[in-house]
């Protein structure tokens, strides 16, 4: 994989390799990076020269060593935009999608144009066609939150060098969906979800029903992958209000990554929350994921005990900051303070509560299951690999007490709690536990583990 160097290196940043020392980089070096190790929980990259760089002072491009036609896929953009420019503050959604294609052009403005459905289901369907017959399958990828104002476009490779350059691929191309998510979360949780809504108000779904008839038509299919607080945004379009309705069987497969979203979604008939930060004087929150199982054929979950990032979320919205106890019982109007993050407990919850019933046909993967239960060879790092997080904080969270969690920590360790958030699409056994999926593969069931207590 080709590198650039992002800064003078020093002794602290570069190491001797095999070969002994070798002079330091400077900015602005391309290097050729052939593998990855941890020491600790920072990350070193092996040059092919034998000098090893600590990650952060290399620029990646994560396009490397895939042909010509697995580096090109599509941006769609729901974003508001001038003159053909995305707006990357905090802006409306618009009531038309805009598309680009990416790789970016170096050195351009990165300008979207109008999408038209038909032109557009014909322009991703021949391109897809002229790939194996086994490459199959594509994908809308809808991001999560945004941190930083931008188009998190950086995510688009990694996720295209996990899937494409695995050995049983089926994925043909990516369709990265993005949309206008940055903002503080003091609103952040309202404007998703209206996002949603006036997705599908707007009749935006007819985009990907004439995507999914094209794709259909030439043996292909359209599967939807959504990471994070993405799952906002999809909570408002498949509960877009009275007098609107949902599209049927467009997608495959969907694939719900570390949802951030309350678990009680999945309950039958969903939920409606208190929206805590409008101090009970705005609408409230209705949140039900049963209307995938219209939008989508098959549903898989993924989540994971140890996404510290989760926890923060699930504290962020209840906004009991002293202690952040959850209360688990309904008030007299049928609504909860309840906000346990789907993508840290699955279906555990329901397991345990005789109260709640699960929504039937909804598909449960424990991401770390997944990983000891993998025989395949040990990941590179260079590929995304993936490390433990046993932060004690996170299992008294699990014992009902949030007072451990602490915001600030995702600001001092955001480079490892970010990557840990993001192995769901990247490390080697959850990329091959999806394939098989695409595949038509039934899961095999879980091996009980002991598990922390849930309250």
């Amino acid at each position: 994989m080709e590198g650039i160097i992002n800064d003078d290196l020093d002794q602290q940043s570069q190491r001797p390799g095999p070969n002994g020392p070798r002079p330091f980089f400077t900015k602005g070096a391309k290097v050729n990076i052939v593998s990855a190790e941890h020491d600790g929980r920072t990350l070193w990259l092996n040059t092919s020269g034998g000098a090893k760089v600590i990650g952060n002072k290399v620029e990646l491009d994560a396009y490397s060593g895939l042909s010509d036609h697995d580096k090109s896929h599509f941006f769609v953009c729901y974003r508001a935009q001038n003159g053909g420019i995305p707006v990357i503050d905090m802006a409306d959604a618009p009531n038309k999608l805009f598309f680009a294609n990416l790789p970016p052009a170096p050195n351009r403005d990165f300008r979207v144009t109008e999408l038209f459905p038909g032109v557009w289901a014909t322009g991703v369907t021949q391109a897809v066609s002229r790939l194996p017959e086994s490459r199959k399958h594509v994908f809308v990828y809808i991001h999560g939150f945004d941190w930083e104002p931008g188009l998190k476009l950086e995510l688009v490779p990694q996720f295209v060098q996990s899937y494409l350059a695995h050995p049983e691929n089926s994925v043909a191309n990516v369709l990265y969906f993005g949309w206008p998510s940055y903002g503080w979360r003091k609103k952040a949780d309202d404007r998703s979800i209206g996002y949603g809504e006036q997705f599908t108000r707007n009749g935006l779904f007819e985009y990907f029903e004439v995507l999914s008839r094209k794709l259909k038509e030439a043996g292909k299919t359209l599967n939807l992958v959504v990471h994070s607080f993405g799952h906002q945004l999809l909570n408002g379009m498949i509960n877009p209000g009275e007098g609107h309705t949902i599209p049927t069987g467009i997608f495959e497969n969907i694939f719900l990554m570390a949802p951030d979203v309350t678990h009680l979604a999945v309950q039958q008939g969903g939920v409606q929350l208190r929206n805590m930060r409008r101090k009970f004087k705005g609408p409230h929150f209705h949140y039900n994921y049963t209307p995938l199982k219209q939008l989508g054929k098959h549903v898989h979950i993924y989540y994971d005990p140890s996404d510290y990032l989760l926890y923060v979320s699930s504290k962020q919205f209840n906004l009991n900051e002293n202690t952040a106890n959850f209360d688990p019982r309904p008030d007299a109007e049928g609504l909860t303070a309840d906000f346990r993050n789907l993508g840290s407990y699955g279906d555990e919850i329901f397991k345990k509560d005789p109260n709640l019933k699960l929504e039937d046909g909804f598909n449960f993967y424990n991401v770390l299951d997944i990983i000891k239960q993998d025989t395949g060879p040990k990941a590179d790092p260079l590929f995304y690999s993936f490390l433990d997080n046993d932060d004690e904080a996170m299992s008294k969270a699990r014992n009902g007490d949030y007072s451990s969690i602490n915001l600030l920590k995702t600001f001092w360790e955001k480079d490892f709690l970010m990557k840990h958030h993001a192995y769901l699409f990247s490390c080697r056994p959850v990329v091959a536990h999806v394939l098989q999926r695409l595949a038509g593969v039934p899961a095999q069931p879980r091996v009980p583990e002991e598990e922390a207590p849930i309250v």
